[in-house]
């Protein structure tokens, strides 16, 4: 602790491991500096790239964006933030939005025309912008208009892509405008061999092409493009590290002038040569993710195993005596700040899906080797306390639970929870990894799994982007046009004609057939739809940088979108999944097996929104029926049942579809179901009209693979064991699960032990993938709701992502104070 003592500690009402959480004065200035900055927009990139592709026009795709992507890197306007140790932002902004006019510029004008709303006056996640800023993006937008990738893919997709759109059953739309992410890139060659290796192995392959081969022809300005880009990465830290030099010239203070230097050193050696200390390791690891956040605007951009790849240079300074623990603590939180510095901005309706001002970018601590044995290290513990410490809602913090897990890591897990904002989640070796076996990757590549995004698991520096995070489906929509004969209710619009209306159901098996014929409709409708905005990325994008850095792209001479990777794999979100089941369940109850009502008093009750009171039974007394049918997590097999057979159906009816990658190298080449649906259950139940689980028009749908709010009244036991008996194995994109407990029940002591034991038990005994831990009491979320000023970094767990709470749209906000709150 001395050298907090001599920093200045602060400290918090928190304890790591039976040690107080504290923040050093360096780290406390830049929280508070950073914390209190609403995030801004800024025009430097938008600007930078309109001209480089007015310049190269006329080059190939690939290598018109390598060339941009240098000329980005060596004109914007760089700094350095006051006692700072890792160094790197998107621009000079301390929340600096860049935009990425490439994808798509006219909803960034509608916007600051007020079309829905102007930046700075969203009801959540606002965003500031200057004049000169905003007058920068007028004036290019010209050069953009119907020539960016929105504006290739709506040429190419079918008119049925926009209707589902209108009518809230599938959305794609933030494809068009943003780019894939979902990766981790192999940073452990980074950080032991430097951006020379990729160089030097491009230029090799260059060599060895023979241009009278059409391949070879294809393969040269991507190989071209790998060497321009990394050239580029290595120059930009080249000039962080001349900023240093030039500003220790006129520091006064003598410390501080030390460490400029330091910083200069660090950026000349990384990331062009191998990290010789552990401060060089997480600064070249830092470099390689920003310059990926600015080639693309992708989120999901993530670290892997940190704790694998930077342990072994831990080791060795620690062994030299040049580091101690705090110092790497240290270096690690002011990792953590430039994460909370990165943003990125979409449109107001696809904010509402991603709300939270989240990059979802995430560092995998624990798990385990290829042999079985328990693989926590100190540098687990390292990011563990950073969290803690800093306590914000980005990076994500996912802990790999297995049953051999280190005893002590799973605590110190527990204590991170206990100080709220549902960080780390927590995933199951015991199924993730059969799960990614079960999709055709071997052992020795799916034991090393990392999370990416919410809940998505990769195979770290060999996978292609997105294996999850396509378009979203909405589940309770279908359910809703199933009862309707495929009409959406809302509008007339029937793209799928089906089998009759719930009042011509003789029997629950007509009504389970009926959501069957919509589910694989629009199943294909939006597989198709994503599969045409890949073939238009894979065109008319082509991110060059972040394929290099990606197993096989370099020895196959192809970027990632034409199947470089050795792995692929992508998938749609599906929202609304405890509405299905609990819908079903209550018709097939109420409807046909106690007959307490017929199906023509149900669909009328749909029709007047459980409102019309001059009924016998009234509307109010029919949603009184079908709220207390049986209902998803409470361990009732009557729902639990129905729930099991729905889930395996679509998930086996999302695997018969391939990616546009299929049969062009990658293992995999197939599709796959994810139950992270963000915070998309909000906006998407607008669409809904009132369903037969009791829920009425347009209010949220459940989240994730959750229990719809309020639904789970037997108690967490009860709720884990209902959502254990998914079958998760074929969940390969990710299980997510939302449980918000009563704070006491973090408390150190017999109540923690009870809680660690349940989630034990849940991942052990019922196969339990993934679980988050939210532990703040809807009495103090509903007190920030009030006063926001005074809780400005209260932190809660969303979906597969953390966020504060306060700037979040107040919909989301009353979403997630009416989440079931647990005693255990």
């Amino acid at each position: 602790m001395k050298y907090y003592e001599e920093q200045g500690q602060t400290d918090t009402k928190h304890e790591f491991l039976g040690r107080p959480v504290v923040r050093s004065k360096r780290i406390n200035d830049l929280r508070d500096l950073l914390i209190d900055a609403t995030p801004q927009i800024c025009s430097d990139r938008a600007k930078l790239l309109t001209q480089a592709y007015q310049t190269y026009q006329s080059e190939p795709t690939v290598l018109k964006r390598a060339k941009a992507f240098r000329h980005i890197l060596e004109n914007m306007r760089i700094s350095i933030l006051p006692g700072e140790l890792i160094v790197g932002s998107l621009g000079v902004k301390l929340r600096c939005a860049p935009i990425f006019p490439e994808f798509g510029m006219d909803w960034v004008i509608e916007e600051l025309d007020g079309n829905p709303v102007r930046p700075e006056q969203r009801p959540g996640d606002r965003y500031l912008i200057d004049e000169e800023d905003e007058k920068v993006l007028r004036e290019i937008h010209s050069f953009w208009h119907g020539n960016d990738h929105e504006s290739r893919c709506k040429a190419m997709l079918p008119k049925e892509t926009e209707i589902g759109k209108k009518i809230g059953v599938t959305d794609s739309y933030w494809l068009m405008i943003g780019g894939d992410g979902h990766l981790t890139v192999d940073l452990k060659s980074v950080a032991d061999k430097g951006l020379k290796d990729v160089i030097a192995r491009a230029q090799k392959r260059l060599a060895q092409l023979d241009l009278s081969e059409p391949d070879a022809i294809e393969q040269k300005p991507f190989l071209e493009s790998v060497v321009i880009t990394c050239e580029a990465v290595i120059a930009f830290a080249h000039r962080y590290a001349q900023l240093a030099v030039e500003m220790a010239k006129t520091e006064k203070d003598a410390q501080r002038k030390k460490e400029l230097m330091k910083i200069a050193e660090v950026c000349q050696n990384v990331p062009e040569n191998p990290a010789r200390d552990f401060h060089e390791a997480a600064q070249s690891l830092w470099f390689i993710n920003l310059t990926m956040q600015i080639e693309n605007n992708g989120h999901s951009i993530s670290f892997g195993r940190y704790d694998q790849t930077m342990i072994d240079i831990y080791k060795k300074d620690v062994e030299a005596g040049n580091i101690e623990y705090d110092d790497a603590l240290e270096i690690i939180e002011c990792v953590f700040l430039k994460m909370f510095q990165l943003q990125k901005i979409t449109c107001w309706d696809n904010t509402k899906a991603f709300s939270g001002y989240q990059l979802f970018q995430n560092f995998t601590v624990g798990g385990q080797d290829i042999n079985g044995k328990d693989s926590a290290n100190e540098v687990s513990f390292l990011v563990l306390n950073a969290q803690a410490a800093i306590a914000l809602n980005t990076p994500s913090i996912s802990l790999r639970y297995h049953n051999r897990i280190n005893e002590r890591l799973l605590y110190a897990s527990f204590d991170v929870v206990r100080i709220g904002g549902g960080q780390p989640a927590m995933y199951s070796d015991e199924v993730y990894i059969p799960a990614l076996v079960n999709r055709g990757i071997p052992w020795e590549d799916a034991v090393n799994y990392s999370i990416v995004g919410c809940v998505e698991a990769i195979v770290e520096g060999k996978q292609t982007g997105r294996p999850n995070g396509a378009g979203f489906i909405n589940l309770g929509k279908i359910l809703e046009l199933s009862l309707y004969n495929g009409k959406d209710p809302n509008t007339d619009i029937c793209m799928c004609e089906g089998t009759g209306t719930l009042s011509d159901f003789k029997n629950y098996e007509e009504l389970y057939e009926a959501f069957k014929t919509q589910a694989r409709y629009y199943f294909k409708q939006q597989i198709m739809t994503d599969n045409i905005i890949d073939q238009c990325t894979e065109l008319g994008i082509a991110d060059p940088y972040v394929s290099s850095l990606v197993h096989d792209c370099i020895e196959r001479g192809k970027v990632m979108k034409a199947g470089g990777a050795i792995y692929d794999y992508c998938g749609p979100l599906y929202v609304g999944v405890a509405n299905v089941g609990n819908s079903l369940a209550a018709i097939k109850k109420v409807v046909f097996d106690d007959k307490k009502i017929t199906a023509e008093q149900l669909m009328h009750a749909l029709e007047t929104n459980y409102e019309d009171m001059t009924t016998k039974p009234t509307g109010a007394e029919i949603q009184k029926m079908m709220l207390d049918a049986p209902k998803y997590g409470n361990d009732d097999d009557y729902v639990d049942d129905i729930m099991v057979d729905y889930f395996r159906f679509i998930c086996e009816e999302t695997a018969k579809y391939h990616t546009t990658r299929y049969g062009r190298g990658p293992i995999g080449g197939t599709w796959q179901p994810s139950t992270s649906s963000v915070s998309s259950n909000v906006p998407f139940g607008s669409f809904v009209g009132a369903t037969p689980d009791g829920r009425k028009a347009g209010d949220a749908l459940a989240d994730t693979s959750s229990p719809m709010h309020g639904t789970d009244t037997n108690g967490i036991t009860s709720s884990l064991k209902s959502v254990g008996k998914l079958p998760t194995v074929l969940v390969s994109g990710g299980q997510l699960l939302n449980v918000k407990v009563m704070p006491a029940s973090l408390e150190p002591g017999p109540n923690l032990k009870k809680l660690v034991d349940v989630v034990r038990t849940y991942f052990s005994d019922y196969k339990g993938m993934h679980v988050q831990i939210n532990c703040v009491s809807a009495d103090t979320l509903k007190a920030a709701q009030d006063n926001p000023s005074e809780y400005k970094d209260l932190m809660v767990r969303v979906a597969g992502y953390s966020a504060l709470f306060t700037p979040l749209d107040k919909a989301l906000q009353d979403d997630i104070i009416e989440r079931t709150e647990h005693a255990v």
